[in-house]
């Protein structure tokens, strides 16, 4: 007999339920579990956190019947094998067909390893007004999420915007899953300090460097894919996204040989298709 744990999400208890009781075929009602986590809705959406239950099963081994006694077992003759024995340090894992030139590799793909690249960032002026408005609403935002110690540092990038690297306690809260927590307090953070104003500004918020990360990550997977659209001909579907990681792929691909890309759907389940042109 074997013991398996199972985890489900939900936006409450019943919803998690429902989603364990639909994959593991079972009726609701008899299913016994353990609440692991309750739902929060946070502040603004920012901090929102989903039910989850854990549900333990028990299994049987379909094999455990037609395992043999041990003495059985031993009492077998052993049997010649026609195996080569390998000399000690051998490893068979490193075994590979002829490799192609290094320069041919190149041509069919493109590296689709995470390259983080650095901003450029410049200090903001001491008299500039906006840094106490933007320090401020921040700080009161991670003190609802009951974030401590948090810290602000504010400088220009190269667009001209007010780069904001946050820190402090629990910073995973703020980000979220895929960033989405960190784009609402980004957005809710230029609608605040911008109230009134004839001239507009654009704050960028980040924590952990996650925006660089993010974007490594999202040009090592647009290369990845297109790599598969070349190789097998065919046009490759990525999982939703919003429209700022939308552009990241397109501008990712855009130069790229044989690919093209375009976006298909309707918000929030807009997507990135990577077709191959011959």
């Amino acid at each position: 007999m074997a013991v398996k744990e199972y985890f489900f999400e939900g936006k409450n208890i019943d919803a998690a339920l429902d989603a364990a009781a639909a994959q593991l075929e079972q009726d609701k009602d008899m299913l016994s579990y353990e609440v692991v986590q309750t739902a929060s809705k946070g502040i603004f959406g920012i901090g929102a956190t989903l039910a989850k239950i854990k549900i333990i099963v028990e299994t049987f081994d379909e094999d455990s019947d037609n395992v043999k006694p041990e003495s059985e077992q031993q009492d077998k003759p052993a049997q010649k094998s026609d195996s080569v024995q390998l000399p000690n340090g051998f490893e068979p894992e490193k075994i590979s067909k002829k490799q192609k030139p290094q320069a041919e590799k190149n041509k069919e793909s493109v590296k689709s390893e995470p390259v983080m690249i650095e901003r450029k960032l410049t200090p903001v002026p001491d008299d500039d007004e906006n840094v106490p408005v933007i320090t401020e609403f921040i700080l009161g935002l991670l003190e609802k999420l009951e974030i401590e110690n948090g810290s602000v540092k504010i400088s220009f990038d190269e667009n001209g915007s007010y780069f904001t690297q946050i820190d402090g306690s629990k910073m995973g809260v703020l980000i979220g899953r895929r960033g989405e927590a960190l784009d609402a307090a980004q957005y809710i953070t230029n609608l605040a300090v911008n109230h009134g104003k004839d001239k507009k500004i654009r704050v960028i918020l980040d924590s952990e460097n996650y925006r660089a990360k993010r974007i490594a990550t999202l040009e090592a997977l647009a290369n990845k894919t297109a790599d598969k659209a070349i190789k097998h001909k065919k046009n490759q579907s990525l999982e939703p996204m919003g429209s700022y990681e939308r552009r990241i792929i397109h501008a990712a691909l855009s130069g790229r040989e044989h690919i093209t890309t375009y976006s298909i759907g309707t918000e929030p389940r807009r997507k990135v298709i990577v077709a191959y042109v011959k």
